[in-house]
């Protein structure tokens, strides 16, 4: 199964937060399980990972109709 995107916007980060100890050095916070949306006010002390796409439009199609499909799109080309 393959999902097909048409729209795919970036939507945020994942990753690692990071602040200041007592110590005033830099450490670790936490890892969210959820990703961050930009915009947040946590974003400017996030490590990131990963980016994410959300799927806003989208089919979800087989692996032989995606095969027929990109061998029509080479013939074509």
């Amino acid at each position: 199964m393959v999902f097909l995107a048409k729209s795919a916007p970036l939507y945020g980060v994942h990753g690692t937060l990071y602040g200041l100890n007592d110590n005033g050095q830099v450490h670790a916070l936490a890892q969210p399980e959820h990703s961050l949306p930009f915009g947040h006010p946590n974003m400017p002390t996030m490590l990131a990972s990963q980016l994410i796409r959300r799927l806003t439009s989208y089919r979800i199609v087989d692996l032989d109709e995606l095969q027929r499909e990109l061998t029509l799109a080479v013939l074509a080309a």
